[in-house]
């Protein structure tokens, strides 16, 4: 945790160790098992091990049951813990492992000896602060434009910046949503104001320590309870989440105090549950780099999605149809630099953070990942955003990306309630055109802020049988001036609808063309009015669109 006269954040830090190690002394470990050959459960049978709102998120989105979701073997967990004095701290379906706990290092050594034990790995015990600089001074404020409408209060100009108060304006406040929170704890978030509404309507649905196992996330550490606050807090005149109807579960992975490498074993875990419980979207504000001992340090080269092991979980989760929301990092004007993970993840929704102004905010981490893609992926407000202070007891300005992404991920959970027919990935793709620099994307912004209208826009002019995406309509050139080129060889001889649509969601401009040589030619599109457009093009049943860039 970090603190200092202005602003307030918290990036946890831990990290992976990649060699097979045993030690004495109070530890634990991570037990990666050989197969599930024998595990008394099926894919056949989802409802044993998923809940109904699980499978129904799976199936809406294509997404099958697959070996992966099928539960540890309960027969290799007993045989672990019958080796000695081992203590069971959490278990992953999806890597098909055990972490334990123990001081008996004959007991490690039976364990190895256990034929479907691939390997033993040590978590050991890391402490790393990342403090942001004690000069950092608090971010210029954008002046309320068109009003600060008074149940918004202070929190008017972090969700006006992305549009988001005009899907609450729609009624989409994340009714029928279930958002995932995996932070180092809720302190009081049980008994203070600003989630009275949020306890009265009981959507809290569940909440869960993993790190402890007390069943209690409520006394633990004030971090978690300020990102829910961006999302679910309510206190008319002063706060508004971005997705204050909607229903949460609260994980506890992270132990504040000191760090421990067994706490991205705890991500890995927690993400699982929401999955299983059926959560629709997860907001991670918890980060993974350095630690103190250089031997088991995370590098540069290792945020390229598939080698952190929390990394490679935000981006399973992704795949089985939730969207993960995590931060891109504090470490922007650190050695470091770069984001962190699980951050790096493919297919997910990293988010850096900017001040009142859109000014990227000198701290947030930069991408891009390891392997070249786009980090982060927007950002949101979370230099001098609104939320529960530390006491909890009132608003403040608080910063870090830990709080610029649940920003983010209310009014994700928001949107997908609008369009409940797109899947994951197109909502998240979708978030990403509507963002600022989407045509000229850089190393600090990523894709820019997003535009939550224009994003609804986008999607309500798809069809089921749209392809989404922003590789699904090679366009050149793009921005444009009087002349469009678009690659359809599918579409040889077909006469094909061009549509152009606004941000308002208007059709400006609409007309007919034929596929010649694979290609349409859109011309005498000089009067058009400069502008972002919605390129919406059907032949036979097939319908494609692209963002496109007037000059």
């Amino acid at each position: 945790m970090v603190r200092n006269r202005t602003i307030l954040t918290l990036i946890l830090l831990g990290g992976l160790l990649t060699g097979a190690m045993a030690q004495t002394a109070p530890d634990t470990y991570w037990v990666q098992f050989t197969d599930k050959e024998n595990t008394p459960y099926s894919i056949t049978q989802p409802e044993q091990f998923l809940s109904a709102r699980s499978i129904a998120r799976r199936q809406a989105q294509g997404i099958a049951v697959e070996e992966s979701d099928l539960p540890v073997d309960p027969a290799y967990i007993a045989a672990v813990l019958a080796t000695g004095d081992v203590q069971l701290i959490n278990r992953s379906k999806w890597f098909n492992a055990i972490t334990i706990r123990t001081t008996e290092q004959s007991a490690l050594d039976a364990i190895e000896q256990l034929s479907f034990v691939s390997h033993v790995r040590s978590r050991m015990r890391m402490v790393s602060n990342d403090p942001l600089p004690e000069d950092m001074p608090a971010p210029p404020m954008m002046e309320q434009r068109g009003g600060e409408p008074s149940d918004y209060g202070a929190s008017w100009n972090q969700i006006y910046m992305l549009n988001g108060h005009l899907l609450h304006a729609m009624e989409a406040k994340g009714q029928g949503m279930l958002i995932g929170v995996l932070d180092s704890g809720f302190d009081q978030a049980d008994s203070l104001p600003a989630f009275a509404d949020l306890r009265a309507r009981e959507g809290i649905l569940l909440e869960r320590d993993m790190v402890n196992h007390d069943g209690d996330v409520y006394e633990d550490h004030w971090h978690g309870r300020s990102v829910l606050s961006c999302m679910a807090g309510i206190l008319p005149g002063y706060l508004q989440g971005t997705a204050p109807l909607a229903d949460y579960v609260l994980l506890r992975t992270e132990e504040a105090a000191t760090e421990y490498v067994v706490e991205e074993d705890n991500w890995v875990a927690g993400i699982e549950l929401a999955d299983s419980i059926g959560c629709d979207v997860i907001n991670s504000s918890l980060g993974y780099t350095e630690f103190d001992d250089s031997v088991q340090d995370h590098t540069y080269a290792d945020m390229d999605g598939q080698t952190a092991r929390i990394s490679i979980a935000a981006g399973l989760a992704s795949q089985k149809g939730m969207i993960p929301v995590c931060s891109a990092g504090n470490n922007g004007n650190t050695p470091w630099h770069f984001i962190s993970a699980p951050a790096d993840a493919v297919d997910i929704l990293a988010v850096g953070a900017v001040g009142g102004f859109g000014q990227h905010a000198p701290f947030s981490s930069f991408g891009p990942s390891a392997d070249g893609r786009v980090k982060p992926d927007v950002c949101t407000m979370g230099w001098g955003a609104i939320g529960l202070r530390v006491e909890g007891d009132s608003i403040a300005p608080i910063s870090g990306t830990s709080f610029s992404a649940p920003i983010l991920a209310g009014l994700v959970a928001c949107l997908w309630q609008l369009h409940p027919e797109q899947s994951a990935q197109t909502i998240m793709q979708a978030v990403r055109e509507s963002a600022s620099l989407y045509f000229a994307p850089n190393d600090s912004m990523g894709y820019g802020i997003p535009n939550f209208l224009m994003a609804h826009n986008a999607l309500s002019v798809l069809g089921a049988n749209d392809i989404a995406g922003s590789n699904a309509l090679p366009v050149v050139p793009n921005p444009f001036n009087d002349l469009l080129i678009v690659d359809l060889p599918d579409a040889l001889g077909s006469t094909v609808s061009c549509s152009f649509i606004d941000v308002q969601g208007r059709i400006v401009r609409s007309n007919t063309a034929r596929a010649t040589g694979g290609k349409v030619n859109l011309s005498g599109l000089q009067d058009l009015v400069p502008g972002v457009y919605l390129l919406r093009l059907q032949f036979g049943d097939v319908v494609l669109h692209h963002r496109v860039v007037k000059q």
